[in-house]
């Protein structure tokens, strides 16, 4: 960015100005009436969109982490006008804090609360829910965001409609240890709940607008509501069929405009996850859907080979849990686990080649752990213990939504890699072998191993998705992230529950995956 230089008369003549003012020696020995350099003009802008989107990323951080701050620097056992700059109820502040923040204004000054910041708290709870559930795009790390088209439709939701309803069971569980009034947040949240739910029932009873974009976020927030704050340890969802039939609703318009996709990616995602962790076959409109998107796109390329690995892995189960007593359909199934062996290895090499050739921003970074910053052994607010790692490196990713797809990937692989096992041992039962050839056993070995490092790759993340870790800035000053931290808390347990179930995973891993599980249980868990 260079200062313009030359009044307009001069650079319309194409002349230098010798930049004197009010008027410069061209225009006095001219006559001419010097309008000097115009607001507009007074900086020239080159091509810099790479540094304005970092300065846009970095305003909207900042934005968020300030709002958070306010809420979360004070106590938990404080008093809500406590725990936020601004005392609407009383219309008086007399927080230190607040006279820290606004030292230049006396004391007569910060005695009222100007209008604009007469806000009920229900209202602030619902801003801070925004804050921790959405994720915006950035084109730095390949993100597409999370659910950052929600602010806007909720602008639009009528009270008490199902979408009102389920943001604010959300953001009051988010501030469930607060209180005013009569009834606590604790107890609102669960009010707030209870009537979304009755409110989704009617909605899908009577089929009115089941392909509205609010009632599918809704569907989504009722299904985080249980995940998070009831703490449903079974990942089964009892939504999933309710998801099903209103993603079939909205057919294959939802692939053609921006928002609706980004929508039925965030959605299908999680249908696949529950596919995964059940070794269920993905539907044909699933199915059908993912044959359009562009390959090209890592994101899209990962949810098109997880589809191919639920597929497989679902087939595999319904081979392996029967017995078959005719010879004739023993050897018939015998024929068709051999070959579904070799499509699964076929797979798996298929995405070894294709991870080999990623580049940056989708590679991890690594860390030695004892290098990095980490909140410290407990989380400072709540007093939970956080989970310990015991490896000696982290992995830190550009952003909290490439750490979930990356996780999501490697969780699928350790699902169909361990099927793969299952399949070789079961052809080598119908074969009456006694024990497995020394081929079969190489192939076993090999994805034990990879579980093993799967596993590794998966727990090493979670500090980044937990919001443990601290990032640098080059002055070395750390810059804490706090834009969409229910979000990365949130696709952390998925991952932790296939590493819980894992058969190969070791004793250790499975433990520190049950003890994130447990530390956001027990974090933000409604008692």
């Amino acid at each position: 960015m260079n200062r313009g230089r030359g009044c307009l008369a001069c650079k319309a003549a194409n002349t230098k100005c010798d930049l004197n003012r009010p008027t410069c020696g061209r225009c006095t020995q001219e006559g001419l009436i010097c309008s000097g350099l115009p607001l507009g003009a007074l900086f020239v802008f080159r091509d810099e969109n790479e540094v304005a989107r970092r300065n846009s990323q970095r305003a909207r951080r900042q934005l968020g982490e300030s709002f958070i701050t306010q809420w979360d620097a004070s106590d938990s056992s404080n008093s809500v006008s406590q725990g936020w700059p601004y005392q609407a109820a009383a219309g008086t502040i007399g927080s230190s804090r607040l006279q820290q923040q606004y030292s230049w204004l006396s004391d007569h000054a910060l005695a009222t609360v100007p209008e604009p910041l007469r806000r009920d708290v229900e209202t602030r709870a619902v801003e801070r829910f925004f804050v921790n559930w959405t994720l915006h795009p950035s084109n730095h790390g390949g993100s597409p965001g999370y659910m950052h088209e929600l602010p806007m439709l909720f602008e639009s939701a009528q009270q008490d409609s199902v979408l009102w309803l389920a943001v604010r069971a959300v953001a009051f569980a988010d501030i469930r240890n607060e209180n005013t009034g009569s009834v606590s947040f604790h107890t609102k949240s669960r009010q707030h709940y209870g009537a979304a739910l009755n409110r989704m029932r009617t909605v899908i009873n009577d089929q009115q607008n089941l392909g509205d974009d609010r009632i599918l976020f809704s569907m989504l927030l009722i299904d985080n509501f249980e995940l998070m704050y009831l703490g449903r340890n079974d990942p089964f969802s009892p939504h999933g069929e309710a998801i099903k039939h209103i993603l079939r609703s909205r057919d294959d318009g939802q692939l053609y405009s921006p928002s609706r996709f980004s929508l039925w990616r965030l959605t299908h995602y999680r249908l696949q996850f529950w596919q995964t962790l059940f070794f269920e076959h993905p539907d044909a409109q699933q199915i059908a859907w993912v044959s359009k998107l562009n390959m090209e796109q890592p994101d899209l390329r990962i949810c098109s080979y997880v589809l191919h690995m639920n597929i497989l892995t679902a087939l595999s189960k319904s081979l392996t849990q029967t017995n078959e007593n005719d010879e004739t359909m023993r050897t018939e199934k015998l024929h068709r686990i051999n070959q579904l062996a070799k499509e699964m290895q076929e797979l798996i090499s298929a995405i070894e080649q294709w991870m080999s050739e990623m580049s940056e921003p989708w590679r991890a970074k690594k860390h030695e752990s004892q290098n990095i910053v980490v909140f410290g052994d407990v989380d400072e607010v709540h007093g939970y213990p956080i989970p310990r790692l015991q490896y000696s490196q982290i992995l830190s990713y550009d952003d909290i939504w490439l750490a979930y797809i990356w996780n999501f990937h490697a969780s699928s692989q350790i699902v169909l890699r361990e099927s793969l096992v299952e399949t070789i041992e079961s052809a080598s039962v119908l074969q009456g072998k006694d024990e497995l050839d020394e081929d079969d056993k190489s192939v076993i070995q090999k994805q034990r191993e990879q579980v093993d490092n799967l596993a590794a790759t998966i727990l090493e993340s979670f500090p980044q998705l937990l919001g443990f870790t601290y990032k640098y800035r080059k002055s070395g000053q750390p810059q804490i992230s706090l834009q969409g931290r229910m979000v990365g808390r949130l696709f952390a347990l998925f991952s932790m529950w296939v590493v819980h179930k894992a058969r190969f995973a070791s004793t250790q891993q499975k433990q520190t995956a049950s003890d994130v599980v447990a530390w956001i249980n027990n974090r933000h868990g409604l008692d």
